[in-house]
């Protein structure tokens, strides 16, 4: 019988990131003081959960050619199969992000395989009883995968399997039929203080603070309005988490407090950490405070896949318990 491990539908593909002073003039030409090339986007999720030794596998589309090579070693490196599709008709993605001393980032994207999953792949994904199926927003800006995952949606809905939406930057621009579609599967909402707002105005919720932070009431009234649990992730402030079944009463999880070097990839350690949580039956408030670690103890080092190991993250979190 097939162990339940982590079904990672979201998208790998490759960075290069390069330092510089400041971005050129329209038409100019500068040179960058440091630059890398490496695996990331969904990447970076997966490296956080095989961080806590959890089972996970790579469900989505994978090109052919030197950036889908990177990714296949990759994943190997971590021993996590690519399950999904293997396009021969183009190569894996890229995304380029000039970073400014100031901390300031610019990224211009080229979509490759990992944006166009063909229809069926999900929907005919074979699930056990104890899988997680972790959803990322930026698959939901590109009609192939759009179609593959609703479709996957209208196939599970009332599955009763965990899964985890990290709805991501791009909620603006997620449709409001799909994003309906996808809450018929009951997720975990993750977003962060810049996102929960954004989808706040676009589902009309009323904010009724009362006695409430202005965050926490948010997380309420998100939980309450989709019928679902939401995390509002809020950096150094730590984290809310709500779930309609509590009458919308929110917990309150905390973070510990460190030195930022690099906020990149924060969001997808805390994601991959707590689905590892999730799948190795923690329970929700513990499975958060590691996550919360995992996405703090990630910005003091340069890089986007930069979550510690299970020893160092417990033990973050057994200070903050203490």
């Amino acid at each position: 019988m097939t162990e339940p491990r982590i079904l990672h539908l979201g998208q790998v593909v490759v960075d290069l990131t390069m330092d510089i002073d400041h971005l050129p003039e329209r038409g100019g030409d500068i040179f960058a003081k440091r630059s890398t090339i490496k695996v990331g986007g969904g990447y970076n999720v997966i490296h956080a959960a095989r961080q806590m030794g959890a089972p996970i596998a790579y469900m989505g589309a994978i090109g052919t050619g030197p950036m889908a090579d990177m990714a296949r070693r990759a994943l190997a490196a971590l021993q996590v199969p690519a399950q999904g599709p293997m396009l021969d008709d183009c190569d894996t993605g890229y995304s380029v992000a000039m970073i400014e001393p100031s901390g300031e980032r610019t990224f211009v994207s080229a979509g490759g395989a990992e944006t166009r999953v063909p229809e069926g792949t999900y929907e005919s994904m074979h699930l056990v009883s104890g899988d997680v199926i972790y959803l990322s927003g930026y698959s939901f800006c590109h009609r192939y995968n759009t179609r593959s995952l609703v479709g996957f949606a209208h196939r599970h809905q009332g599955g009763g399997f965990p899964v985890l939406f990290d709805v991501g930057p791009m909620v603006a621009d997620i449709a409001l039929d799909v994003l309906d579609t996808v809450n018929g599967l009951h997720p975990i909402w993750s977003l962060n203080e810049r996102e929960g707002p954004i989808l706040a105005e676009r589902l009309g919720c009323r904010l009724e603070t009362g006695d409430a932070t202005e965050l926490e009431s948010l997380c309420r009234s998100l939980s309450l309005r989709l019928d679902s649990p939401v995390v509002l992730r809020a950096g150094a402030r730590g984290a809310w988490y709500c779930q309609p079944t509590d009458a919308g009463l929110g917990k309150y999880i905390p973070t510990p407090q460190v030195h930022v070097i690099d906020t990149n990839g924060a969001g997808d350690a805390h994601s991959g950490v707590l689905c590892a949580g999730i799948l190795q039956g923690l329970p929700i408030e513990e499975a958060l405070t590691l996550a919360n670690c995992a996405g703090a103890l990630s910005t003091t080092q340069p890089g986007p896949a930069t979550c510690p190991d299970e020893e160092t993250i417990r033990k973050a979190a057994a200070s903050l318990q203490g």
